[in-house]
């Protein structure tokens, strides 16, 4: 299989182990991912490539996972974004579902829960978007 085919997941994520555990999980299982520190690294690599999926806490240092999900969707509006974090503030759950997450996946969360949720998402998408 070339690289071509594999689903690529942005991982957007502060802690750095946090964002390592889940990309090398996620690579062990088919996936190409990428891993962003920051806001500002979020941006250039959404700008740069293609993403079919993004997946962001909603604290990043001094930054949201809102202002991740709002460059992905006008920088790759067919991916799929996933926000994640420990506080689950309904307030900001309502805010991400309503802006275009996908979903939101409450920390901590079990790796099978992680991989059912990517899987039903990407299955979802259009098979037109890959025609771009």
């Amino acid at each position: 299989m070339n690289d071509q085919g594999l689903p690529r997941i942005l991982i957007v994520e502060d802690d750095q182990t946090f964002r390592e555990t889940v990309a090398e999980v996620l690579r062990d299982v088919g996936y190409k991912v990428r891993g962003a520190r920051s806001l500002r690294k979020a941006t250039k690599r959404l700008t740069r490539h293609k993403f079919d999926l993004v997946l962001t806490d909603v604290h990043i240092g001094e930054h949201s996972g809102l202002e991740v999900l709002q460059v992905a969707t006008q920088t790759r509006p067919n991916a799929k974004i996933v926000l994640m974090s420990a506080a689950a503030d309904p307030d900001i759950v309502q805010r991400a579902m309503e802006s275009g997450a996908a979903r939101f996946l409450p920390k901590p969360f079990r790796v099978k829960e992680l991989l059912q949720t990517i899987e039903e998402l990407l299955s979802s998408t259009p098979e037109q978007s890959s025609a771009e």
